[in-house]
C-alpha cells in the first residue's frame, strides 16, 4: 500500500465532526450491504424452513450440499472481491475509466472461475460417500447439487457487477435485487418442493435446489436490466473487451488469497458439518439449523465490514491517513457491538430461535447448547471479519489468508476433533473447536491491522 501524504493533527472537536461525517459515509454504504447479505443468507434459511418439514435425512441432505457448494461459491466469489479494492480506490482517485475496465475483467474471470465450481456441482454423490457419509444423504445430495450447478454462471456474474457497484459507494441496486430474489425465492420454493397441481410435479427437497437457480437467473438478468438503463455509469464505455493479463493477474493477486481464506473459513464450517454427519442424521440437521441463525447475524457483521474495506479504500485513493483510522476504528466498533448484542440473544432465547426452523424436540434440544457456544464466538466472528476486510480494502491480502489457515485448520480444526470424540462434549466439542480457530484469528488479525492501517 502506498503511504498517503499525512496533515496536521485535527483538534478534538474537528476529530469529532469527522468521525461523525465517517460514521454516516460508512452506515450510508453498510445499510444497503447488509440487507443485501442478510437477503443471501436468508435464502438459505428459506430453503432450510421449507425443507424442514420433510423430516431430517432431507433436512441433512440440504444441509451438507449446500456447505460443500457453498466452500466453493465463495472461494470463487472471494477470488472477485479483489475487483473491490481496486475499484474503490481508482474511484477514490476519481477514474471512472479504471473502474470500468475492473468491471470486464472481473467479468472475464467470473466466467472461468464457473468451469471449476460446475464441475464439483456433478460430482456431488461420491463426493459425499467419499467423506464417509449415509449412502442415502449422499444420494439426495447429488440431486441437490445438479441442480445448483445450473445456477453457478449467473451469480458469479451478478458479484463481479455488485463490486463494481458497491466499490463506487453505490450499494442500492444489490439489495433491492435481493431482496426481490428473497420473495422469488419463496414462490419458487412453494412451486418446486411442493408443486402446482396441473403444472409442476413435486420434487421434495430437490426442489430447493431448482428454486435457487432459477432466482439467481433472476437476480443476473434484474442486475443488467439495472446497469443498462443506468447511461451515467456507462460500464463498457471505452473499455477494451479483450482479457487483459496485466488486470487480470492483479485482481487474481488481491482476490484469491481473499477466496482462499474465505474458503479456509467457509470450509471450516463445513468440515464441521461433516463431522456432524459422523454422529448420525439428527446431529446434522441441527448443525445445519443451529449454523443457518449463526450465518444470520454474522451476515450485518460482515456487511459492516464490507463498507469498511470500501471505505478504506476510498481513503487511500484520497490519500488520508486519518480517514483509514476512522473507518477501521468504527468498523471494529460497529462490527464486535453488533455481535455482542446476538450473543445476548442466544443466550437468553435459544428455544424459540431453534423452533423458528423445526418443532422436533431433539433438534432444538442439542440445538440450545450449540447456541449457547455460538454466543461466545460471536465476539471474535465479528472481530475477525472486520480485520480480513479493512486489510482487504487497503489490497493486503496474503498474511490474512496464512492466518487464516494457521487459525482454522492448524489450531481449530484439530481442536474440534478432539473435543468431540476425545471429550465427553460429542457433537457440542466441534462447535467448540470452531470457536476456538475465530478466536485466534480475530487476535491475529487485530495485530495486523495495527501493523499496516493504524502505525
Amino acid at each position: 500500500m502506498a503511504r498517503p501524504a499525512t496533515h496536521p493533527q485535527p483538534g478534538g472537536r474537528r476529530r469529532g465532526v469527522l468521525l461523525l461525517h465517517e460514521s454516516r459515509a460508512l452506515l450510508g454504504i453498510a445499510g444497503p450491504v447488509i440487507l443485501s447479505q442478510l437477503g443471501t443468507v436468508g435464502m438459505n434459511t428459506l430453503d432450510t424452513i421449507m425443507v424442514g418439514p420433510l423430516g431430517a435425512r432431507p433436512l441433512a441432505a440440504v444441509g451438507l450440499g449446500s456447505a460443500l457448494h457453498t466452500v466453493a461459491l465463495m472461494i470463487c466469489t472471494g477470488t472477485l472481491l479483489g475487483m473491490a479494492p481496486l475499484v474503490s480506490q481508482a474511484f477514490g482517485a476519481r477514474d471512472r475509466d479504471g473502474c470500468r475496465q475492473v468491471l470486464l475483467q472481473g467479468l472475464w474471470l467470473s466466467l472461468w472461475l464457473s468451469v471449476p465450481l460446475i464441475v464439483m456441482n456433478a460430482i456431488g454423490e461420491p463426493l459425499t460417500l467419499l467423506m464417509g457419509q449415509d449412502p442415502d444423504v449422499s444420494e439426495l445430495v447429488g440431486e441437490y447439487m445438479a441442480a445448483l450447478a445450473w445456477g453457478v454462471v449467473p451469480v458469479l456474474l451478478f458479484m463481479a457487477f455488485r463490486q463494481f457497484l458497491e466499490g463506487m459507494g453505490i450499494a442500492k441496486p444489490a439489495m433491492v435485487i435481493t431482496i426481490l430474489g428473497l420473495g422469488m425465492n419463496y414462490l419458487a420454493n412453494r412451486a418446486f418442493i411442493y408443486g402446482i397441481p396441473g403444472w409442476i410435479d413435486p420434487m421434495g427437497m430437490v426442489g430447493t435446489g431448482w428454486a435457487t437457480t432459477a432466482v439467481r437467473w433472476g437476480m443476473f438478468v434484474a442486475m443488467v436490466l439495472y446497469i443498462y438503463r443506468r447511461p451515467d455509469l456507462h460500464p463498457f464505455r471505452g473499455v477494451h473487451w479483450k482479457p487483459e493479463s496485466r488486470l487480470l493477474r492483479r485482481i487474481a493477486w488481491i482476490g484469491a488469497p481473499t477466496g482462499a481464506q474465505i474458503g479456509l473459513e467457509v470450509g471450516l464450517f463445513s468440515f464441521a458439518a461433516v463431522v456432524m454427519g459422523w454422529f448420525g442424521a439428527l446431529q446434522l440437521a441441527t448443525h445445519q439449523v443451529t449454523i443457518n441463525i449463526a450465518a444470520t447475524t454474522f451476515m450485518v457483521a460482515m456487511g459492516v465490514s464490507i463498507a469498511g474495506s470500501i471505505r478504506v479504500g476510498h481513503h487511500i485513493g484520497a490519500g488520508s491517513v486519518r480517514g483509514i483510522r476512522r473507518s477501521v476504528l468504527l468498523t471494529y466498533v460497529l462490527s464486535i457491538g453488533f455481535m455482542a448484542v446476538c450473543a445476548l440473544a442466544f443466550l437468553a432465547i435459544p428455544g424459540p430461535l431453534m423452533r423458528l426452523y423445526t418443532n422436533d424436540p431433539a433438534i432444538v434440544r442439542l440445538g440450545a447448547s450449540l447456541l449457547f457456544v455460538a454466543a461466545i464466538f460471536q465476539i471474535f466472528d465479528g472481530a475477525q471479519v472486520a480485520g480480513f476486510s479493512v486489510l482487504r480494502g487497503a489490497a493486503d491480502t496474503r498474511v490474512p489468508m496464512l492466518i487464516a489457515g494457521f487459525a482454522y485448520w492448524i489450531v481449530g480444526a484439530p481442536t474440534a476433533l478432539y473435543l468431540a470424540f476425545r471429550t465427553p462434549m460429542g457433537p457440542i466439542g466441534v462447535w467448540a473447536g470452531l470457536c476456538v480457530g475465530l478466536a485466534v484469528a480475530g487476535i491475529l488479525l487485530l495485530h495486523r491491522v495495527r501493523l499496516v492501517l493504524w502505525r
